[in-house]
C-alpha cells in the first residue's frame, strides 16, 4: 500500500465518524462543522487520486444530508448532483450536465401616436361616424415570466405565463422528448407550424408587431402534439393540434387541424444564407349542438384579426368582424428570405380558404408581405437553418460609452392583407413600415417605427393616414 492510499484509507475512517454521529438522534449544530470538513477532505482525496468521482459524489451525498430536513418532510437528495450557476442570466447546471433549469422572461413597454385624416370615423366599425380611436396611447405590451430546463439530458420542457391585458394566458407549457435528437417529439401548448416570422420568436423579429398578412392569418398557441426533424440546412414539422383554447367550455365540441411545415437552406455559408420553405393546415372547427331543430351544430366564429401595428392603440382595421358559419378552413403559406452580410430581405404569402354552412358562400382570403433591413454597425441577421428561423442578435460591441454603439439595424416593409370576398366585410388594407432598432446588447432593444396604411371596408368606408410607435424591451 502507497503513502496515498494509507493516507486516504486514515482519512476514510475519520470520515465516517461523523457521517455516522449526524444520523444518530439528538445531534447538535457541531455535526454542522464536521460535515463542512468531510466535504473538504472528499475534495482532498478526490485531487489526489484516491477516491474516484464517482466515489467522491456518493460520499458528498452522505455528508451533505442534514438530519433537520427531515423535519421539513424534504424529498431524499440521492441520485441528485452539485451544480453551477450562470449568475446574469441566472441558470442552474448539475456538475454532471444533464440537467438545467432557468428562469426566463421579457418585458415589452410601448407607447404610440395615431394621426388619421379622421380618428373618430374609421374603418374600426363599418358604419357611419363610428370607429372612434384615441391618438395616444401606452400599454405594456408583454409581461412574460417562466422557466425552463433539461432533465436527464432526454426531456427539455417550459413553463410559461405571459400577463397582458388583464389577464394571464400560457405562451408555451410543453415537454419535449429530444433523446433522439435531430428527431423531436413535443407534447403541450405549443405554437402551430406556419412562416418564417410566426416560427421566429417575437424577441427576434425586425418590427414592433407582425406583418399584418401574417398577424391576421397565422394561427395560435393550442394544446397539440408535434414531431420535428432538425438536419443541418433544412427543418421538417408535422402536427396534429386541438381546437386553441386552454379553458374548456363543457358545451363545446373541440375543433382540431393538422399542420406541417418544411424550410431548406439551398446555401448557408458565414453571413450569407438562403431560406425557402413552405407550410399548410387543415382545421375543422369547434361546433356547439343546436336545439333549435334546424341543423346540426352550431359553428364557433372564427377571429382573423390584425391591427395597424401597434397595440398601444387598439385599432382593428382587418377582421374586426368575425367569420360566422365556418365548417374548416385551409391556410397555405410559402416563404423566402436571403441574407448577405449586413443586408437582409424576406417575405411570404399567406392564403385562406374557409368551407360555411347555412348556404353561405365559401371565402378566399389572403395577403403577402415583403421586408429589407441593413445594419449600420456590420453586424447580421441570425439565421439557423436546422430550425427554419431567426436567433439572436448579438452586437459586435454592446452599447458602452466610450467602448461601443451597440447594433444599429434600418428596415422597410410592405405589406398587403385583403379579408373582403363575397359577404364578408373583414376589409382590405395597406401597410408600410420603416424601423430602425437599436440593439444595447443581446438582452436590450429600442424599437421606434413609423406606418402609413390605408384601409378600406367593402361599403367604401376608408381610412389613412400615419401611426408612429415606441418600444423598450428588456429580455432575461
Amino acid at each position: 500500500m502507497n503513502y496515498y492510499s494509507l493516507f486516504g484509507a486514515c482519512l476514510l475512517s475519520l470520515l465516517l465518524l461523523p457521517l455516522h454521529a449526524s444520523s444518530q438522534p439528538g445531534s447538535t449544530p457541531a455535526d454542522t462543522v464536521s460535515t463542512e470538513i468531510s466535504s473538504e477532505l472528499l475534495e482532498i482525496l478526490l485531487e489526489n487520486g484516491v477516491i474516484t468521482r464517482d466515489q467522491y459524489n456518493a460520499l458528498l451525498r452522505r455528508a451533505d444530508r442534514d438530519p433537520m430536513l427531515d423535519l421539513l418532510d424534504q424529498d431524499d437528495d440521492t441520485g441528485y448532483t452539485p451544480v453551477e450557476t450562470r449568475p446574469r442570466r441566472f441558470r442552474v447546471r448539475s456538475e454532471d450536465g444533464r440537467d438545467i433549469f432557468r428562469f426566463r422572461g421579457r418585458v415589452y413597454i410601448d407607447g404610440a401616436g395615431l394621426f388619421l385624416d379622421d380618428n373618430k370615423n374609421t374603418v374600426d366599425d363599418n358604419r357611419d361616424e363610428r370607429g372612434d380611436l384615441g391618438n395616444y396611447g401606452t400599454i405594456i405590451r408583454n409581461a412574460r415570466l417562466g422557466a425552463e430546463g433539461v432533465m436527464y439530458e432526454d426531456f427539455l420542457w417550459r413553463m410559461e405565463a405571459d400577463f397582458r391585458d388583464q389577464e394571464v394566458r400560457l405562451r408555451g407549457a410543453y415537454i419535449e422528448y429530444i433523446r433522439l435528437n435531430p428527431f423531436r417529439i413535443m407534447v403541450g401548448n405549443i405554437k402551430e407550424p406556419m412562416g418564417l416570422e410566426w416560427m421566429t420568436s417575437r424577441r427576434r423579429t425586425t418590427f414592433m408587431e407582425r406583418a399584418a398578412s401574417l398577424d391576421a392569418y397565422k394561427p395560435s398557441w393550442n394544446i397539440g402534439m408535434r414531431a420535428e426533424y432538425r438536419g443541418s440546412n433544412y427543418n421538417i414539422m408535422a402536427a396534429l393540434m386541438s381546437g386553441g383554447e386552454l379553458f374548456r367550455q363543457r358545451d363545446v365540441t373541440d375543433g382540431y387541424a393538422f399542420a406541417g411545415r418544411a424550410s431548406f437552406s439551398p446555401f448557408n455559408r458565414g453571413t450569407t444564407y438562403t431560406h425557402l420553405a413552405v407550410s399548410g393546415a387543415y382545421r375543422v372547427n369547434s361546433y356547439t349542438q343546436r336545439i333549435d331543430g334546424q341543423f346540426d351544430r352550431q359553428y364557433n366564429p372564427i377571429r382573423l384579426r390584425t391591427r395597424i401595428g401597434t397595440r398601444a392603440i387598439d385599432g382593428r382595421f382587418i377582421g374586426r368582424n368575425d367569420v360566422q358559419d365556418t365548417v374548416d378552413w385551409t391556410r397555405l403559406n410559402a416563404e423566402a428570405a436571403f441574407g448577405f452580410g449586413a443586408f437582409s430581405v424576406q417575405g411570404e404569402l399567406t392564403s385562406v380558404n374557409m368551407t360555411r354552412d347555412f348556404g353561405q358562400t365559401d371565402l378566399s382570403l389572403g395577403g403577402y408581405y415583403v421586408q429589407a433591413s441593413y445594419f449600420l454597425t456590420g453586424e447580421s441577421r441570425t439565421y439557423r437553418p436546422y430550425r427554419g428561423n431567426m436567433g439572436a442578435l448579438i452586437p459586435n460591441r454592446n452599447f458602452r460609452p466610450g467602448f461601443g454603439p451597440g447594433a444599429i439595424e434600418i428596415a422597410a416593409r410592405y405589406s398587403r392583407v385583403d379579408s373582403n370576398d363575397q359577404d364578408y366585410d373583414g376589409g382590405e388594407m395597406d401597410h408600410f413600415t420603416l424601423g430602425i432598432n437599436w440593439y444595447l446588447n443581446r438582452e436590450i432593444r429600442v424599437m421606434i417605427n413609423y406606418m402609413y396604411l390605408e384601409a378600406e371596408r367593402l361599403n367604401g368606408k376608408q381610412s389613412k393616414g400615419s401611426v408612429v410607435a415606441a418600444r423598450f424591451q428588456i429580455e432575461f
